[in-house]
């Protein structure tokens, strides 16, 4: 399963490229990071894509992932610190996020 990968999730739409062979299947404990919106995701067939449980997170998606992506970026460095964070201008980040996104 290689290819693009878009997914809808509490933190926004996710981007990102996905590489991989293997095929998850979650347990209860655990949800999905996101719904799949392009590509294949944990096992190309629930639609579903990473896990997070916690203050951990999972997925198949990198790629520059917490680069085109602030708000999950944002998130692991509040849990990380334990603080939450002023905002930050991420202009530069979303124009990759939305360049990327429009592929």
């Amino acid at each position: 399963m290689i290819g693009n990968i878009i997914i809808n999730s509490q933190f926004g739409k996710l981007v990102g490229f996905e590489n991989h062979s293997g095929k998850t299947y979650l347990k209860k404990e655990g949800q999905p990071l996101g719904k799949v919106i392009k590509g294949f995701g944990n096992n190309g067939q629930d639609r579903g894509e990473g896990c997070i449980y916690k203050n951990a997170i999972g997925c198949y998606m990198h790629g520059s992932l917490l680069p085109k992506n602030p708000a999950l970026a944002d998130w692991l460095l509040e849990k990380a610190l334990n603080i939450k964070l002023k905002p930050l201008d991420d202009t530069l980040e979303l124009e990759a996020h939305h360049a990327w996104r429009d592929i």
